[in-house]
């Protein structure tokens, strides 16, 4: 690909051009599996979506965590672009912003402590770049080259090493998290950061994941309000149709993607031949154009995502991340109602 030497190539541009931002890990995902197991939970979706009843609560839904992201935080999706191939990591907290503001929203108290999750206190800055750290889960990754992570090393690292970092400025180890950083995110990564740093790690962990085995428990689970994180080699158009649909590409992308909403509707299924995927993007609010707004809807997608047919994202890997015990039911008011 042909460019002007003395200008430094865009995020997208190194990822067309072969930055491999996401690779396979079977030790991690092997460790994953185990860990869930030990939790007393089910690594894989099918008997996560049966054992909690959550079977067909989507069927036929827009089911739509994105909005309650930008009701609960708004203006944090999609943050400031990755600045090296961290996209496991802002993908990881894409999802799992889905998930906490879904939690918040439903208002339950967490069966451990007892309490109503609340919504962390942020200053503005920080919720424009997400509300949490992409750099204290990037420090983990066990590699002191600054691109490339597995979804499963990402989701054990944040189910038991570093959790969610509010962003804000931790005087206490000297390291101001309030914006984002990709010189900070690199900072660490092999070694793993000094002790003090990976003690406050083990604050506000996610609980547990399960790995997405079908479209079906996809659309279940989002339907409840657990939002996934995605790795995979599929490119796709930065030009969306009227409504916010991008097509696949041929180039490919060894990239991590977050998934933050579904749309099984049947207005959607006659007219583009299959459910739906919202896919967050990790390259910043001026990548992708076009059309926004959700179809038959008042509704409209965020900067930097894009609706994917399902069938051109079905081969990623793909994990679900709940921070409380296991996967209770969470219903919400109408997504295009009650919450906008």
């Amino acid at each position: 690909m042909g460019r002007d030497a003395d200008r430094p190539m865009s995020i997208e541009q190194r990822y067309a051009e072969g930055l491999r931002g996401v690779y396979r890990d079977d030790d991690a995902a092997g460790r994953l599996t185990k860990m869930v197991k030990a939790q007393g939970q089910s690594p894989t979706s099918d008997d996560t979506v049966a054992n909690y009843g959550l079977t067909g609560s989507g069927e036929g839904k827009l089911s739509a965590p994105f909005a309650i992201i930008e009701k609960i935080f708004p203006g944090s999706l999609p943050a400031t672009a990755q600045g090296v191939g961290s996209c496991v990591a802002h993908n990881a907290r894409n999802a799992a912003l889905g998930t906490i503001a879904c939690e918040i929203a439903a208002g339950k108290p967490d069966e451990v402590s007892g309490k109503v999750e609340g919504k962390p206190e942020v200053s503005e800055e920080a919720q424009r770049d997400g509300v949490f750290s992409t750099e204290s889960l990037y420090w983990f990754r066990n590699h002191g080259g600054p691109d490339g992570w597995s979804c499963e090393h990402a989701a054990e690292v944040m189910t038991s090493q570093s959790g969610l970092w509010v962003r804000k400025n931790y005087t206490e180890i000297g390291i101001d998290l309030t914006r984002y950083s990709a010189k900070t995110e690199v900072r660490w990564g092999r070694p793993l950061p000094p002790q003090d740093v990976q003690e406050l790690g083990k604050k506000n962990l996610i609980r547990t994941v399960t790995r997405i085995s079908s479209y079906e428990n996809l659309r279940d689970l989002m339907a409840n309000g657990y939002c996934v994180s995605s790795c995979g080699g599929e490119s796709f158009s930065a030009q969306r149709d009227e409504n916010g649909v991008a097509q696949q590409t041929r180039e490919g992308w060894a990239h991590a993607m977050a998934y933050l909403a579904v749309d099984d509707r049947d207005a959607v299924k006659r007219k583009y031949g299959e459910p739906l995927v919202l896919v967050q993007n990790s390259w910043g609010p001026r990548w992708g154009s076009g059309g926004r707004r959700v179809l038959d809807t008042q509704l409209d997608i965020p900067l930097g995502s894009f609706w994917a047919k399902w069938s051109d994202i079905s081969r990623r890997s793909a994990l679900a991340y709940s921070s409380i015990v296991g996967w209770p039911p969470q219903t919400f008011d109408n997504w295009t109602g009650g919450w906008f």
